[in-house]
């Protein structure tokens, strides 16, 4: 088992969404995690570049050799996460200077400063740095090593600065009891997730305000649609 070293740290570099190689790398990984990759093309590289969505890659930078290779390995690198650079020249909408790194994406996560379709349940937030936590993915093959925590560590430090000055985070997951229905975790996750989301996000200070029916409209490979109920979670910062 892998395991986050104090030799190592994540970092969070911006998705690029004028750079083909960044596309396809996200595309891959959209296809490994199951959802949404048909809007990197058609949606997100527009929502992207006019700062609507805020992409972020999931990046380790080892300063031990062996702790790379090993992550490279699990990797798989040249199968849709090989080794991108630092090219994207804004953020939110804000101008950047990337710094033209090399680096291996293990994941990716989005923080965006708008959720359109939650904008008619009623959660009463302010209409400013208000930040939604979405596209949250690790690659498979290291999830469960710690990873995810320290992204959200990441995600939490970084949020406060600038260019975004987030004071709230915002999510929105499927509903504790319906994520472990073994029907439905099999069908959509492949297995029954020993922590649900909701209650990992709980256990990192995210309290629930509102619980909605059907709000996903979730449907499966085979395209049956499964009736759930989505949780929205908030976290001051």
């Amino acid at each position: 088992m892998l395991n986050m070293s104090l030799k190592s740290k994540i970092s969070l570099i911006p998705w690029d969404g004028d750079s083909a190689a960044h596309r396809q790398s996200l595309t891959k990984q959209r296809v490994e995690c199951s959802w949404d990759h048909e809007k990197v093309e058609e949606v997100w590289r527009e929502q992207q570049l006019k700062g609507e969505k805020c992409i972020y890659w999931i990046v380790i930078f080892f300063h031990d050799s062996v702790q790379y290779e090993k992550i490279k390995d699990h990797l798989d690198v040249g199968k849709g996460n090989g080794t991108l650079y630092d090219t994207a020249t804004s953020i939110n909408g804000v101008l950047r200077d990337p710094s033209q790194r090399s680096f291996v994406p293990i994941g990716h996560v989005s923080l965006d400063p708008r959720n359109p379709d939650a904008e008619g349940v009623g959660l009463d937030l302010p209409s400013e740095r208000v930040f939604w936590i979405k596209t949250f993915f690790v690659s498979q093959a290291l999830q469960s090593q710690g990873y995810g925590r320290a992204t959200m560590d990441e995600v939490e430090n970084m949020a406060i600065q600038e260019p975004l000055c987030a004071k709230i985070l915002m999510l929105d997951t499927v509903h504790n009891d319906d994520q472990k229905r073994e029907d439905f975790a099999m069908v959509t996750f492949g297995r029954i997730p020993k922590v649900t989301n909701e209650e990992w996000y709980s256990r990192r200070g995210f309290k629930l305000i509102k619980t909605v029916e059907n709000y996903y409209k979730v449907a499966d490979r085979n395209g049956k649609v499964w009736a759930t109920r989505t949780v929205f979670m908030r976290k001051d910062i």
